[in-house]
């Protein structure tokens, strides 16, 4: 997949399956900033706790190197869902995720 820059989606490896992030399910139509998830401080604590709860192991280097990824991000629809979820590191979700999803 690629975005309307021509940039291919980012290829980096989900910590809870050992294989490539997915790309985006569904319809991905904008929608209004009224209708999107919230995502905050509360609901990372509650995504951490809930993977922990599933067995999972602290991300290497801590969980402050990390930003919660949306597969299906907010703005098109995507839900605060733990299968919508996965750690990536900061500088990589900045770099490659959002420079990615800019372009869409």
């Amino acid at each position: 997949m690629v975005n309307r820059a021509g940039k291919p989606y980012p290829s980096v490896i989900d910590p809870r399956t050992n294989n490539p992030i997915p790309f985006a399910t569904g319809d991905l139509v904008k929608v209004p900033k009224s209708d999107r998830v919230a995502w905050g401080r509360k609901e990372r604590g509650e995504y951490i706790a809930e993977w922990y709860r599933r067995g999972y192991d602290t991300p290497p280097g801590g969980w402050n190197l990390y930003d919660i990824h949306h597969i299906k991000p907010r703005e098109y629809g995507g839900t605060n869902d733990f299968d919508n979820l996965v750690p990536v590191l900061r500088q990589v979700h900045i770099d490659e995720f959002n420079a990615f999803w800019r372009d869409w």
